[in-house]
């Protein structure tokens, strides 16, 4: 129960030995997916249960209006309440299972990309890192202060008709009200790459694949980014030789979480 509200999800838990302290990856759906098994959902459970972390899939509102939107983004009345109902899914766990604490993540695709820049911009003192894929971020978000460390891997297709990649973009007239101009890919890269004040930047491109990567950033974090030049807006196998679902897992699992001071 999240504000008197009755919020689902579905989980995943391995099987550990008592008082094992177990990470936590959520999972934010795409627009109307709500009913639908996650992308790689068997696959993320299958790592889950061979590398000990627990997935939750989070499951949007079933009531909400197409300007309100399945996942509530830079709106400053009522972005909390979907960030309030991630905080408490990881509480609940806590009180069933031993959590680690510092190593809390988000994951996304499409919808549930641009919410997991909610959880990095509002839940930094608590998440350690996101990874998404087919997603962007506003321009100016309403709240995007770094109180923790927070790594960041964002995966796009190039040729995505939908979440446009190259150009900033608005929203269509009536949908997701409030939330303003949305960033391109690259730009919402290079702001991560600033709010994590990191040192160096390194881009590998060939005809397939541009893979940027920021490091030297706050609380040794990085910053990185797989731009996919073929591709449109369907969740990929695999990235670079590498199935998708273990591409994020290596990365989410390499941080841990520390407020600044």
């Amino acid at each position: 129960t999240v504000n008197g509200v009755e919020r689902l999800f579905r989980l995943t838990v391995p099987a550990t030995n008592p008082g094992t302290p177990l990470p936590i990856v959520i999972a934010f759906h795409g627009g109307d997916g709500a009913g639908e098994d996650f992308q790689q959902q068997s696959e993320f459970d299958q790592l889950a249960r061979q590398e000990a972390f627990i997935m939750a899939y989070a499951i949007a509102e079933n009531d909400r209006t197409a300007e309100e939107g399945e996942w509530f983004l830079n709106t400053a009345a009522t972005s909390r309440e979907d960030n309030d109902f991630a905080e408490a899914v990881v509480d609940e766990l806590s009180l069933a299972y031993c959590i680690d604490e510092e190593r809390l993540y988000a994951i996304g695709y499409s919808l549930g990309s641009m919410f997991t820049y909610e959880v990095a911009c509002q839940l930094n003192h608590r998440f350690a890192a996101v990874a998404s894929f087919a997603g962007t971020m506003p321009v100016s978000p309403e709240t995007c202060e770094m109180k923790g460390n927070m790594g960041v891997m964002h995966i796009h297709g190039k040729l995505d008709y939908i979440i446009d990649y190259d150009d900033d973009w608005e929203w269509k007239d009536g949908e997701h009200e409030g939330v303003g101009t949305m960033s391109s890919v690259p730009g919402m890269i290079d702001a991560w790459g600033e709010r994590g004040s990191c040192a160096n930047e390194e881009v590998e491109a060939d005809f397939f694949l541009e893979h940027i990567t920021h490091t030297g950033c706050l609380g040794d974090t990085r910053i990185e980014h797989y731009g996919l030049e073929l591709h449109e807006h369907t969740w990929p196998d695999e990235v670079d030789g590498t199935p998708t679902y273990e591409l994020m897992w290596n990365f989410l699992s390499s941080f841990n979480n520390q407020v600044l001071v």
